[in-house]
């Protein structure tokens, strides 16, 4: 008996270090869970496809203000327009949102360059990628395509050119014209969600923490066009879509 009473606190020290290692465990767990886990930003994919033909509009003279800068820029030309779209790897479907949500992509007929160059890491579907952003040279609409609903709760967004390594990721794309097998390569641009004034309209930003990441894709070349007529705060006309060139994927972004 005394033997037996002289084990007890052996096995309660034993019992509360198990206890310990184990909680640690579970915090430790749930730490890391947290790490990986990004905010849901309830932002689709977009599927490029670049405007062969469009009726000329006189340029737009516009102030945009995102989280790097306030610049007037002169909005020029349409140069892509972009289709929400079905993501596919493996079996891991990220489906479409909102069918009505679609942008029209403009040049900006005098870039607009930084004060300095700024570091970010964009995070997304695919990964993180340190990027290195000096000047703004294309604008995104929000655009209403045929006779959907013009798009609610989607941003304008500043586009910066960026350089990284391709990352060679297969993947299966699937919007409202047609279905294909690609491959993602490198990034081509970040865009930041911005504010639009022209005159004394402002268009304000919505959901600040809902960035894109576009990049170039390789998919078998195709000669199929298409048109579609489509109305923004710019211009109501008809496009002649061509070839597909980007995916812009939902992203966050972290500055240093």
């Amino acid at each position: 008996m005394k033997q037996r009473l002289d084990r007890m606190p052996r096995l309660l020290i034993q019992l509360a270090l198990t206890i310990m290692v184990a909680a640690s465990v579970h915090a430790q767990s749930k730490e890391n869970r947290a790490e990986r886990k990004t905010p849901s930003i309830k932002l689709d994919h977009f599927w490029s496809y670049i405007v062969s033909t469009a009726t000329p509009q006189p340029p737009v003279t516009a102030t945009l203000r995102d989280q790097f800068q306030t610049v007037s820029v002169t909005v020029g030309s349409p140069l892509q327009f972009l289709n929400p779209a079905q993501k596919t790897i493996d079996s891991v479907i990220t489906p479409i949102l909102d069918l009505n949500d679609h942008l029209t992509m403009y040049n900006l007929q005098n870039a607009a360059p930084l004060p300095a160059p700024q570091t970010l890491t964009a995070t997304n579907q695919f990964g993180a990628f340190q990027l290195i952003v000096d000047r703004a040279t294309t604008l995104m609409v929000p655009t209403q395509k045929e006779t959907l609903r013009f798009p609610r709760g989607l941003d304008h967004f500043l586009c910066y050119p960026v350089n990284a390594a391709s990352i060679a990721q297969p993947v299966t794309l699937t919007d409202q014209f047609q279905t294909q097998d690609v491959v993602v390569e490198q990034p081509a641009l970040f865009c930041n969600p911005v504010q639009k004034t022209i005159g004394n309209n402002t268009t304000r930003i919505q959901n600040e923490a809902a960035h894109l990441l576009c990049y170039n894709i390789r998919l078998p070349q195709s000669t199929t066009s298409r048109q579609v007529h489509i109305e923004n705060q710019l211009e109501t006309d008809i496009f002649t879509l061509t070839t597909t060139q980007m995916l812009c994927a939902p992203s966050t972004k972290t500055l240093p």
